[in-house]
């Protein structure tokens, strides 16, 4: 239900003393163990190769070959991500350099995103708001925004959800959530610690919790029950949401659309009903 690196973050706390050197390495340096061998693991960790094979395993991978082509294709897309992140726009650039670079940062941070999601989690999640009890959403700041927009388009699909825009009032609603009920924390850092608060309370209530967070080094992912990642793409500290916002929309955008498709009829005929019609009829 998450990606490989959260569930190392994950299984920290629950290791045993022979599984706590490679977990070590896994987390400074994950792309040193993709060219190894088991055996070469076992002897730099000090560990022994049925020791790797069980923690493989513990991790939702079938066996360690399984586990490296998985981390491979994580650690690549994060170094993707990475890169992306890292592309400037200097003082020197025109505003048709600014126009390029800022549409070539969203459209790659796209694309990164897209490999991210997991069609079985999008399905998962689907499948809570059609059993749900009621849906809460969550965000701060940009990420508020992005929350907005989710609660209208589940609105006019008759999910029965609600959204404030304080943190107290969001912190009351995580407390008063209990099983059966689905909090959709979204956090692009997964750092922000009101929204940790809040996914925390919900969790220890039996409320289900998915996030909307960056896919890696977040501590919100980790509380989480469902992960819908986005690519990490911009830094922490910044001026601005931008390529973050257009992932977290377009993520939003592919689990409203998901839900839609699954439950089709009815959502066709609520859309005739909730439609408000503007001046002059159009």
């Amino acid at each position: 239900m998450k990606g490989l690196l959260v569930r190392i973050d994950d299984y920290v706390q629950n290791s045993g003393e022979a599984e706590k050197q490679l977990i070590s390495r896994l987390q400074r340096n994950p792309e040193s163990v993709l060219r190894k061998t088991i055996k070469e693991i076992a002897k730099e960790t000090y560990t022994s190769p049925a020791t790797i094979v069980r923690l493989c395993k513990k991790l939702g991978c079938k066996g360690y070959k399984d586990f490296q082509s998985t981390l491979a294709y994580e650690v690549a897309l994060f170094r993707e991500s990475r890169d992306i992140a890292f592309q400037k726009i200097t003082q020197k650039d025109t505003v048709e350099d600014i126009i390029y670079k800022v549409t070539k940062k969203n459209i790659e941070s796209l694309e990164t995103t897209r490999k991210l999601l997991e069609p079985k989690i999008i399905t998962d999640c689907v499948k809570l708001l059609e059993t749900s009890r009621t849906v809460s959403l969550f965000g701060l700041g940009t990420s508020l925004l992005v929350a907005r927009d989710l609660y209208l388009k589940l609105l006019r699909a008759d999910v029965i959800c609600s959204l404030c825009d304080d943190w107290h009032a969001q912190f009351l609603t995580a407390r008063n959530l209990r099983a059966g009920d689905v909090a959709i924390v979204i956090s692009y850092s997964g750092l922000t610690e009101e929204m940790l608060q809040c996914a925390k309370e919900a969790k220890a209530n039996g409320a289900k919790v998915i996030a909307i967070t960056r896919a890696v080094e977040s501590k919100l992912a980790a509380e989480a029950d469902f992960v819908l990642p986005v690519a990490a793409t911009e830094l922490i500290h910044r001026s601005g949401a931008m390529s973050s916002r257009i992932s977290q929309l377009n993520v939003v955008d592919v689990l409203f659309t998901a839900y839609v498709n699954r439950n089709y009829e009815f959502c066709m005929n609520q859309f005739g009903r909730t439609h408000i019609q503007k001046d002059g009829g159009t």
